[in-house]
């Protein structure tokens, strides 16, 4: 799975690796794969699960991926994730996985699999809805660093080694025991409510043409174009989850996360009404004695967050068709000044090729 190329090209590097080891190697995008296609693994084949990381964790699209992968026939497996690395002077400071790469190694061996590699690897920062996209000398200094890191890993694992370099694996248990010891439903509810979160401040400016290329490369098929006021223009469904495809390569970078509407949305699903509804539910706690105040307040606020986000948006939809309202929310956005970001040797075509 890939958003903005990061996880697509670390998959080419492999598979050169592999082709001039005289291997054949297939490359499979999990977008739109049925589960009835997906055949039985054999045992003298290599397998790859490849994904970048998102709030700590595997992508949704990912995990719902890997739990209709075929039972494993102790098959061999390697789960390689992409985090985003940033370049500060000559050091490149590490991103996180976290819980991601340990998840999908656990489903993967209660599935039968043999994991043979469990790593992660820096590849240049692409969240550019929320930071300045790397410059082309930074990016190609910190993907030139990840090619010359992954090339010994590939030569060990096509000779049947394992990798499990300790310090990669122990920085990335480390942000999963903070992550668990601060939060502990946080995978949870960065599933629920933060990926949502950013699909509801995604929306198109004025610079939009409605030529629909952010609807058709989405992984997830989160984007729809609907027609109002005679152009077509994208929705970003709750199935959007914050690839930033869509962002990273419109050719007219009409796409923006608009920052001034979060601020708007952060109200909306936080105060007055919460406030009120959570008065209300501590009046049954008292009929609820296993139930923790916690707990109680977790489930009330999502039972009106995520309501409230989806109307919400529908609302802010609609506001933007308007010129000026549009303009006002473009120009308090962020991305708007933003450098956009995507792999430098990757086109959305690329997305789309069968391997």
């Amino acid at each position: 799975m890939s958003g903005t190329g990061n996880t697509y090209r670390v998959s080419q590097w492999i598979k050169k690796t592999a082709e001039e080891h005289n291997i054949p190697t297939e490359i499979t995008m999990i977008e739109g794969v049925e589960k009835k296609t997906l055949k039985k693994p054999v045992k003298d084949r290599l397998y790859g699960v490849m994904f970048p990381a998102h709030g700590l964790m595997a992508p949704w699209s990912m995990i719902k991926f890997l739990l209709r992968m075929p039972p494993g026939n102790r098959a061999p497996l390697m789960i390689l994730s992409t985090r985003g690395g940033i370049r500060l002077g000559n050091i490149v400071i590490p991103g996180a996985v976290g819980f991601g790469n340990f998840l999908a190694a656990l489903v993967l061996m209660l599935k039968g699999y043999r994991v043979k590699g469990l790593f992660s690897l820096d590849m240049p920062a692409n969240m550019i809805n929320i930071h300045w996209g790397m410059n082309s000398k930074s990016s190609e200094i910190i993907l030139n660093r990840a090619r010359k890191k992954l090339n010994p890993v590939i030569d060990r694992l096509l000779t049947g080694k394992n990798v499990f370099y300790p310090g990669n694996n122990l920085w990335e248990l480390a942000w999963t025991i903070l992550l668990f010891w601060l939060c502990p439903l946080l995978p949870l509810l960065y599933l629920l409510i933060g990926k949502l979160f950013m699909a509801k401040l995604m929306f198109a400016d004025n610079r939009c043409i409605g030529c629909g290329e952010c609807a058709r490369h989405c992984p997830n098929r989160a984007v729809l174009m609907k027609q109002i006021g005679g152009k077509n223009r994208p929705f970003w469904t709750y199935h959007c989850e914050a690839c930033l495809r869509c962002m990273a390569f419109c050719k007219k970078e009409a796409i923006l996360a608009g920052h001034s509407w979060g601020v708007i949305l952060y109200f909306i699903t936080s105060v007055p009404f919460i406030m009120f509804l959570l008065g209300k539910a501590n009046l049954f706690s008292s009929i609820l004695p296993y139930i923790k105040g916690y707990w109680l307040n977790q489930l009330v606020e999502m039972i009106y967050i995520i309501p409230a986000m989806v109307i919400s948006y529908w609302i802010f939809w609609l506001l933007i068709q308007i010129p000026f309202i549009n303009t006002l929310f473009a120009y308090t956005s962020f991305t708007r000044y933003f450098r956009r970001y995507h792999e430098p040797e990757t086109r959305l075509k690329d997305f789309m090729a069968k391997e």
